[in-house]
């Protein structure tokens, strides 16, 4: 036992020895370390490191704008846009537009600028040109049109011949010059605002909008072509549309020295030469002709329009076809403020209209934050008129070339003894009510070269089932003077719910549809219709003879298929045959290489006028 013990106590011995060996160490190196902090924990929220940013040439750019400012919001139609083209420029988006289909037209008057002078930039620049800028280049008839448009007058294709008229033997470039200029005249209608201020602001603050967001813009416009031009590049908006982006009414525009030239073709432009207006008239940019010459000088359907009438529709309905493979919209602007603007328009009504057809009605008043720059209100009245005595001169006479003799006139019932007449100017159911001067007998009398003309319309037509019925042919001068004679007397308005129930008759004269000078006096000018032998009655055209409105036009469309395509097959065979038609009446036609073409007849309507010399 005590061998035990005595054997155990060298291990421990051992043991306690390393341990203080390994002790000593540990003091020595420690006292040869540095000395550290005590280290304490904490809680710390992490701070966000700040880097300082390379430098840049520029300085940030500032927050974009919101879009359409100028547009007042909780109206509607400024959400609706915004969100349209938003939907349509985001890519992923199911109503994504590629950039190049993005195609947006506006009408212009009404819709893009003022119309409302008391009427149209270009009527008032015609009424100031005609009265006041160049009486001396204008004929008394064209200055009498001029003085006679007052508010509520009709701004239809005959009035538009007439501005072409006005301005024949400008060069386009002399012609858009005026334009400019008469645009820096001041309006009466409003203070502190010229003709070429009429743009609303709304309006383009939006053309800007939608170009920055990829649209192209087209300008489709009722107003003739290189008049809206000229307007357009003196406005806001003339960065953002091109000149052939323009669509307008087309006057007849030749090379200088061959106006009367019926076709270009055998003659070319060279260095010096110029362009001039010959007075002549193309198309009427309205209604059905505003989607038409969409399609052709555009090639494809827009995907934005915007009007402000009913002649505008055809676009607006082009546009939101169902056809179309875009999402497409129409808005209409309504010209509802009477107090920043002479808009009168019932927004109720006007509104609940447009949204019927499918379109977005846009409020003057409500959507328009602004409409004009500041300092711009209306002035205390919309118009003064012109008085017709002060610029009108009497015609001489003797500026025009009168002739009786008929020897190389025709009667027609011998020439064409197909056609059926019925004389209406021999009987009283015509627009005056009585039998007019010079018609002494219910003959149609006609130039040989119309009358032989007419006889190969009139084979052709037999052929197909039809006889002609003429209503005038040959007129005398007098009968024109009767006409005139008649118009100036405001008291007998006898016919007007039969023949002009839509027009005064102060109007009738001054906007063309009575003229001093009738091509009818020349002796190759005829009215006449369609008798259906099959059914022994005359042929439905959709209108009556010499009804004064837009009726009557040829290309009306409000008309039945049926009656649209009649009036189309009369036109078809008169023109293949050498006469041309008019474009106010359905009924008119002239030998397009009349012999007489600035005589006008005098001698009266009977057989012995006509009667072979003894």
């Amino acid at each position: 036992m005590n061998e035990t013990k005595k054997n155990t106590w060298k291990p421990i011995a051992i043991a306690a020895i390393l341990i203080a060996i390994l002790a000593c160490g540990a003091v020595v190196y420690l006292m040869n370390q540095p000395a550290k902090t005590q280290i304490v924990e904490v809680q710390v929220t992490p701070v966000p490191v700040q880097e300082t940013p390379e430098p840049t040439a520029e300085p940030a750019a500032e927050p974009a704008a919101a879009p359409l400012s100028l547009w007042s919001d909780g109206y509607g139609a400024k959400q609706s846009l915004i969100d349209y083209v938003n939907a349509v420029t985001a890519e992923g988006s199911p109503d994504f537009i590629p950039a190049e289909d993005r195609i947006a037209v506006f009408d212009m008057d009404g819709t893009l600028t003022c119309e409302t002078y008391y009427t149209y930039y270009d009527t008032m620049m015609f009424i100031e040109y005609c009265l006041v800028d160049h009486p001396e280049r204008v004929s008394d008839e064209l200055k009498a049109v001029a003085a006679s448009i007052q508010p509520g007058y009709l701004a239809d294709e005959t009035l538009a011949r007439n501005f072409a008229k006005a301005y024949a033997g400008m060069t386009v470039e002399e012609f858009s010059e005026y334009v400019v200029e008469f645009g820096k005249k001041n309006t009466a209608s409003f203070e502190n605002m010229r003709y070429i201020d009429n743009v609303y602001l709304p309006m383009a603050q939006l053309v800007e909008y939608l170009y920055d967001n990829g649209f192209e813009i087209w300008v489709i416009s009722g107003t003739e072509r290189t008049t809206t031009r000229a307007i357009v590049a003196n406005s806001p908006i003339s960065k953002y549309v091109r000149p052939e982006h323009v669509i307008g009414t087309d006057f007849e525009v030749k090379q200088r020295g061959y106006e009367n030239e019926s076709s270009n073709m055998d003659f070319k432009y060279e260095n010096g030469d110029e362009l001039v207006l010959t007075g002549g008239f193309i198309q009427k940019n309205l209604n059905a002709n505003k989607s038409i010459y969409v399609e052709r000088e555009i090639g494809q359907r827009p995907v934005l329009a915007f009007g402000n009438s009913g002649s505008d529709t055809s676009m607006m309905n082009y546009t939101i076809d169902q056809r179309n493979p875009y999402l497409a919209q129409a808005y209409m602007v309504v010209a509802d403020d009477n107090v920043r603007e002479w808009g009168k328009q019932d927004w109720d009504q006007k509104s609940a209209d447009y949204l019927a057809k499918g379109y977005i009605p846009i409020s003057m008043k409500s959507d328009f934050a602004v409409i004009y720059p500041d300092g711009i209100v209306p002035a205390k009245e919309q118009y003064v008129p012109f008085v017709i005595d002060e610029v009108l001169a009497p015609v001489a006479e003797s500026d025009v070339k009168l002739s009786g003799d008929a020897s190389d006139f025709v009667l027609l019932s011998e020439a064409v003894p197909d056609a059926i007449l019925e004389i209406r100017y021999y009987s009283t159911y015509n627009f005056i009510g009585d039998r007019i001067d010079g018609y002494e007998e219910p003959l149609a009398i006609l130039t040989k070269e119309a009358a032989a003309a007419l006889k190969e319309v009139s084979d052709e037509l037999v052929s197909m089932g039809y006889r002609l019925k003429i209503f005038d042919a040959y007129r005398p001068q007098m009968a024109v003077t009767n006409f005139m004679n008649w118009a100036l007397d405001p008291d007998d308005a006898r016919m007007k719910e039969y023949f002009y129930p839509e027009l005064e008759k102060d109007v009738l004269f001054p906007q063309g549809y009575i003229a001093e000078h009738s091509g009818h006096s020349r002796g190759s000018t005829l009215d006449l219709t369609l008798f259906d032998m099959k059914t022994e009655r005359e042929v439905d055209m959709g209108g009556t003879f010499d009804y004064f409105g837009e009726l009557s036009h040829p290309d009306y469309t409000d008309i039945t298929e049926e009656q649209y395509a009649m009036r189309m097959l009369l036109r078809e065979v008169m023109v293949k045959h050498g006469f041309k038609p008019l474009a106010e009446e359905w009924w008119h036609f002239t030998l397009e290489n009349e012999p007489f073409p600035d005589t006008y007849f005098t001698f009266p309507i009977n057989s012995d006028s006509v009667a072979p010399a003894a």
